[in-house]
């Protein structure tokens, strides 16, 4: 039986519910912006909800490589990615969506748990991988944040004014 490192972190969004799961979950966004430098991802297919990818990441000095198949709850509160091939097999991402008011703000509280499998005879390396996973997390969620917030999701479209101008 495999045993796991787990990191969960969470996350409030100064966006609408139905903003913030979309944008988490559109994988032809976080590639066409590279929303998450650190990491590259290739769709294999995608439905409406459910999405198959490849995730390539440098974890531990590692470079790691994993097919995800993504399934998303039928009220959108979740979703969960969970490897099917590769380094990181058996393990899963799990995301969680909901509304937060802060200080009379309308946004989003997202939370995220990592769950991945250790290698057999390596459990010493937990405390490890955990502080560096969580370092990734935390990362990635406040990268997701700023493309919400700053960027703004979806990427305003560009178009051509009768003025010749781009607006």
């Amino acid at each position: 039986m495999p045993r796991f490192a787990e990191v969960s972190h969470q996350e409030w969004i100064a966006a609408p519910i139905d903003k913030v799961r979309a944008q988490f979950a559109d994988l032809n966004h976080h590639i066409a912006v590279n929303v998450h430098p650190k990491l590259r991802f290739e769709l294999l297919s995608q439905g409406e909800r459910h999405a198959c990818f490849v995730q390539e990441v440098r974890l531990l000095g590692i470079k790691q490589r994993d097919v995800f198949e993504r399934e998303i709850a039928p009220d959108g509160l979740s979703m969960v990615d969970t490897s099917v091939e590769g380094f990181n097999k058996g393990g899963s991402l799990r995301f969680r969506f909901a509304p937060e008011d802060v200080e009379g703000r309308a946004g989003t509280k997202v939370g995220v748990t990592i769950r991945l499998p250790l290698p057999a005879l390596m459990g010493w390396l937990r405390p490890l991988l955990e502080i560096q996973v969580r370092r990734e997390l935390r990362a990635a969620v406040q990268e997701d944040k700023h493309d919400l917030e700053v960027r703004g999701y979806p990427a305003p479209v560009q178009r051509e004014l009768t003025h010749g101008l781009v607006a």
